[in-house]
């Protein structure tokens, strides 16, 4: 069996590689960071570690029986063909607990006013009125409402139930027995987003998930807060360029966007709509895993879904393909 790596390596990932290789001699380990060599390694690979996959190389794939994805979201994935071609595909959520620590710093940071509130004390400016304009917003005692409640989501609701928020959580199947740290879960987002006054959207972007949060539902979050930290195109942009300058939302945190750098070295703006340039907006350049120990979770936990691969013939965290 031939299992290739595409990713770029760090010290972690060849610390991993090298355990591989060794705990399982017999199998044939190739990693390769060299396009020129991508598609020549890929022809006879059983199973690939990586970030992205086109349609043409899948078809030229037809060893392929499984791709391991290094961290949570497949929209760069053609997934309908992997469907289609009964390939199975393991990503990890071990990054979970710190994208839902950013997202509670951004909700934290938009609420409580500190980036504006440093930056005009940096010039001498004083918020120290007891005036609106001058007063921050406490998340304690909040209703917290989760838009799609899985793993990120159910870290979000361990981290403000100490600051006594009630936490509504939204999923379209809702289990028997109520997740710890929830107090109410709902499959209706209208109610869900109706009941809080702050909204965590948390879902990965699918068929379903695009827009789903749209400009009508948008237009009627009259004084609430948005912290986006799953998908940018799961909120509809116009919807929510015009929520904001409107002031119908009271603020948005976004640590995901509408548009993205890739390889330009140019500076890119993050959206098509000028919502970086409001002012109750707090921006982050979708960072919300990048810390050491998420980094080193995701590897370890990619690491372990490839030796229950070659050990069971499956991996720990497979994806539903639905």
């Amino acid at each position: 069996m031939k299992i290739l790596f595409l990713n770029k390596f760090n010290d972690r990932w060849k610390e991993r590689y090298y355990a591989l290789k060794k705990e399982f001699p017999h199998m044939n380990f190739v990693a390769t960071f060299d396009p020129a060599q991508r598609p020549i390694e890929l022809k006879d690979a059983d199973a690939v570690i990586t970030g992205r996959l086109l349609e043409n190389e899948i078809e030229n794939s037809p060893n392929l029986k499984v791709i391991f994805v290094p961290f949570t979201g497949l929209n760069t994935f053609p997934t309908e063909l992997i469907k289609s071609k009964g390939i199975t595909v393991s990503n990890t959520h071990a990054n979970a607990p710190y994208v839902a620590e950013h997202a509670v710093a951004l909700a934290l940071g938009l609420l409580g006013r500190t980036p504006e509130f440093h930056n005009d004390l940096k010039k001498g400016i004083w918020h120290r009125s007891i005036e609106d304009e001058d007063m921050w917003t406490s998340i304690q005692g909040k209703t917290i409402g989760i838009i799609g409640y899985g793993n990120i989501g159910s870290y979000i609701a361990k981290f403000l139930k100490p600051l006594g928020c009630y936490v509504i959580g939204f999923k379209n199947n809702i289990p028997v027995e109520k997740p710890e740290y929830v107090d109410e879960l709902s499959s209706n987002l209208e109610y869900t987003i109706g009941k809080s006054h702050i909204v965590f959207v948390t879902l990965p972007l699918s068929r379903s998930t695009k827009n789903l949060l749209s400009s009508d539902i948008l237009a009627s979050m009259k004084g609430k807060y948005l912290v986006n930290v799953g998908r940018g195109e799961t909120v509809k942009e116009e919807g929510l360029y015009n929520a904001l300058k409107d002031g119908i939302l009271a603020g948005a945190a976004l640590d995901v966007w509408y548009n993205y750098p890739g390889k330009n070295p140019e500076p890119i703006f993050p959206a098509h709509l000028p919502i970086y340039d409001l002012p109750n907006v707090l921006l982050s350049p979708h960072k919300s895993s990048h810390t050491i120990e998420g980094v080193n979770a995701m590897i370890d936990d990619t690491y372990e879904n490839v030796r229950s691969y070659i050990l069971n013939g499956k991996p720990d965290n497979a994806v539903e393909m639905n």
